[in-house]
């Protein structure tokens, strides 16, 4: 793990705290800032910083690990389990006037990839001849080692579609993941994550084009229905769902708090 970093202070805008070219920076939100480095050694990075952090979340930090150390910790033990995702590197924690506490990690830069969302964005319908077997094949990969990855979406997925025979997919971006003891497969928390993904592909490719797959994943017929008709129901706007869809959330973590807690009394 790196070393602390003391990051400098500014006023008024915010200071990034590398001397940086703008056209690195990938993404710059109100508390986290992704961008591309190329390390001391030559290694091509991508950079994710979690600022503005208070002091809850410090404590939260404290007790269920922080946020970029839990990433760094399932991709690990992702890689480690031959599933293909963004390399981590390495990740450290501190506080900076301007920032709070923040947390950083490091991952190796995937070439040659887009987003699958850019992919079916760019891509006339007719045209994407995509095979998402080795996709599914990921998905129960990652679950039956125990990941939960939090915010399974077309934009979390990057794609090598470069010529190859078979595309390549990666996952990235577990900001919100859990590392679990045991498979989750069969699990509601599975369901959970796998859901948005396959609504947001089959919003550029059409309803049941995943049902294929799903059946690659390990659904039978009747589990695929249920799923079809659950994944309507949680994507509707009523103020209903949006309660199934929060309290869901909130299993989610008290199942993921639980286990941490049991792991450390063990």
């Amino acid at each position: 793990m790196k070393p602390k970093i003391n990051l400098p202070t500014g006023e008024g805008s915010l200071v990034w705290p590398y001397k940086m070219n703008p056209d690195n920076i990938i993404k710059a939100e109100a508390n986290c800032l992704i961008c591309s480095e190329q390390l001391e050694d030559g290694t091509s990075a991508v950079v994710k910083m979690y600022y503005r952090r208070g002091f809850a979340n410090f404590i939260r930090g404290i007790i269920l690990n922080f946020r970029a150390q839990r990433e760094y910790r399932i991709l690990r033990h992702m890689a480690g389990c031959g599933i293909p995702c963004s390399i981590p590197l390495s990740w450290t924690y501190g506080y900076g006037k301007e920032y709070g506490f923040y947390d950083l990690l490091y991952t190796r830069h995937i070439p040659d990839t887009i987003s699958l969302e850019a992919y079916l964005s760019s891509v006339s319908p007719a045209d994407q001849r995509i095979d998402f077997g080795p996709l599914f094949q990921l998905l129960y990969n990652l679950h039956q080692c125990g990941v939960y990855h939090g915010a399974l979406s077309t934009k979390n997925i990057l794609v090598d579609v470069t010529g190859d025979a078979q595309v390549k997919f990666y996952s990235i971006d577990l900001a919100r993941g859990w590392l679990f003891p045991g498979s989750i497969l069969g699990q509601r928390i599975a369901w959970f994550d796998i859901h948005k993904l396959v609504r947001k592909i089959e919003s550029h490719l059409g309803p049941g084009t995943c049902g294929p797959y799903l059946a690659q994943y390990g659904l039978g017929k009747e589990a695929i229905e249920k799923f079809y008709q659950d994944t309507r129901r949680y994507k509707s706007d009523s103020r209903k769902q949006k309660r199934i869809k929060n309290t869901l959330k909130v299993k989610v973590f008290f199942y993921a708090l639980l286990t941490q807690i049991n792991l450390r009394l063990r």
